[in-house]
């Protein structure tokens, strides 16, 4: 099963969406980047834990997934919803968000379809807007370690998911596409 029909099909959340996730927001150590107005969206927000913190911070937030599931948790705090798959383009207006937030979320894709999401989330930036994303690095290698099948340069197939391991040099060529 490839990683898009890991989605499509809602297995994480149908097997995850009642289970306690652990409070890692590591978004506050970027507060002071933040001026908690304006309109954000939380790209890939799973259950929305980091949409309810942006919501508390002031932003006005669209949260978006491509699990049916996961958003229907999300409504029970936030109406605002859209269900989106990453690959294409996203239906928002050119310079609508101030802020675009990826929580683990921006990692599960080929090279050329990272490089097609990154030109998405500039496109729909403010010019002075801002984007805080995590992903995956390069070390999570030593945990999937010989189970994992590179496709292509580190992106890898892992226990029926595919899943993209970032080193410094693939966070900088990801923030010229930003800049650019």
């Amino acid at each position: 099963m490839s990683a898009n029909d890991y989605f499509k099909n809602d297995e994480y959340w149908a097997n995850h969406i009642n289970k306690d996730l652990e409070e890692d927001l590591w978004i506050e150590e970027y507060k002071t980047y933040l001026n908690s107005t304006g309109k954000c969206l939380d790209l890939g927000c799973g259950i929305g834990q980091y949409s309810k913190q942006l919501i508390k911070y002031g932003y006005d937030v669209v949260s978006s997934d491509i699990s049916d599931i996961a958003l229907n948790k999300v409504k029970s705090f936030n109406e605002n919803v859209v269900k989106l798959d990453m690959r294409n383009k996203l239906p928002f207006s050119d310079n609508e968000f101030d802020l675009v937030f990826a929580n683990l979320s921006i990692h599960y894709f080929s090279d050329e379809d990272t490089r097609k999401l990154m030109l998405e989330i500039n496109r729909i930036l403010k010019e002075d807007g801002l984007f805080i994303g995590s992903v995956n690095g390069i070390e999570g290698l030593k945990v999937i370690g010989n189970e994992a099948k590179e496709i292509e340069y580190h992106f890898y197939e892992y226990k029926d998911k595919e899943i993209r391991l970032f080193d410094v040099n693939d966070v900088k060529n990801i923030y010229l596409i930003l800049i650019l």
